[in-house]
């Protein structure tokens, strides 16, 4: 059980947190309107203590969520997503983590000004944040009210977003968080499980990854050194099958300095803006030969995903080794690799054929 983030995905913890504090907003939320069709009563009294208890707790979780943040890992945006995409969701982060610190607040601060000290759950009572204050209730009734409807459009904001990263774009956004609650949401917002498929893991140091192109006229060879993945296949069961590899494009090396050190730059891959490619399987099919293959999915280099198809052959020894062996040809203006200036296929040819090599063990 994986607890803390990596670059790539989230951690037990991280996600428990997301959804705890996600349940219990979207529940306090509705309570929250509920209660505000209610005159003085009995039922009033008992639903606004519940509704206190948990907003206080929402608050202490939220307080436990950010100092994870900073202490731990953060996943880096994956390769597809657009530079307008990125600021949305810092923008749209940022605000519910205020809104989450204002909402909670804002309601301790017009309890105390009404003279209606917070208890919460019966177990201990919280010390009143101010004096009793008519106007600073008041104040703080506005802002919690603002709050709360804030918070109802970032939440719409932010489930629109997951959903279209899923649906559209068809990335791994919404399953790096989804795992933990899968199981509770029946995959019904999932795509096809790839629970059924085993499980490969990749072996890096016997795997490869080389490109070929012309320079000048000239062929030149190079790869990248560092690569990784997650890899789901079953020959018998390719509609579970998937495939998710993520590219260092910094790691690539052609033996030469010169060559390799521009192709970092802003006209070629651009690696400070955009650090991975990424390959994800939209589906897995059967080729024409035994122990053929067609890996139908998306490419994307800088803010270019483009549809491909990568034909392969695949070995599996006795002792659950397998070798699949692969190659693309790929058009590099397609993904804005060394366009303008270098657009002449004389000067750097346009033609990219990528050849794989990996080498996964089964889990």
């Amino acid at each position: 059980m994986q607890w803390r983030n990596t670059s790539e995905n989230y951690g037990v913890v991280a996600k428990s947190f997301h959804w705890v504090i996600a349940l219990l907003v979207i529940g306090l939320l509705g309570v929250g309107l509920y209660l505000e069709s209610l005159d003085p009563s009995p039922l009033m009294f008992k639903v606004s203590f519940w509704h206190k208890s948990f907003g206080i707790t929402v608050l202490a979780l939220v307080v436990l969520r950010v100092l994870w943040r900073f202490t731990n890992t953060h996943p880096h945006s994956l390769p597809s997503h657009a530079r307008w995409e990125k600021t949305l969701a810092k923008i749209t982060h940022g605000l519910l983590y205020l809104a989450l610190f204002v909402m909670p607040l804002s309601g301790w601060i017009m309890s105390s000004a009404k003279r209606f000290s917070v208890n919460v759950f019966g177990w201990f009572t919280l010390p009143d944040l101010v004096g009793e204050s008519e106007q600073i209730g008041s104040i703080a009734r506005s802002l919690h009210g603002y709050a709360a409807y804030t918070l109802i459009a970032l939440i719409g904001l932010h489930f629109a977003g997951a959903i279209k990263h899923h649906v559209i774009d068809k990335d791994s956004t919404l399953r790096r968080m989804l795992p933990m609650v899968a199981v509770v949401l029946g995959l019904m917002i999932a795509p096809a499980s790839a629970a059924d498929a085993p499980i490969w893991v990749l072996q890096k140091d016997q795997s490869t990854i080389v490109v070929e192109g012309t320079q000048m006229g000239a062929p030149f060879k190079g790869g990248f050194k560092t690569f990784d993945g997650t890899i789901h296949f079953d020959a018998a069961n390719l509609a579970a099958s998937k495939a998710d590899m993520t590219i260092d494009l910094a790691s690539f090396d052609s033996a030469s300095k010169d060559r390799d050190g521009s192709v970092q730059g802003a006209e070629w891959f651009d690696s400070k803006t955009y650090p991975q490619a990424k390959f994800v399987t939209d589906k897995f099919e059967a080729g024409a030969e035994a122990g053929s293959y067609v890996a139908h999915g998306t490419l994307t280099i800088r803010d270019k995903a483009v549809p491909v198809q990568v034909p392969f052959t695949l070995v599996i020894d006795d002792a659950g080794l397998a070798t699949a062996d692969g190659s693309i040809t790929i058009n590099r203006l397609d993904y804005g690799v060394g366009a303008g200036q270098w657009s002449n296929p004389k000067d750097v040819g346009t033609d990219v054929k990528v050849t794989i090599h990996i080498v996964a063990q089964k889990q």
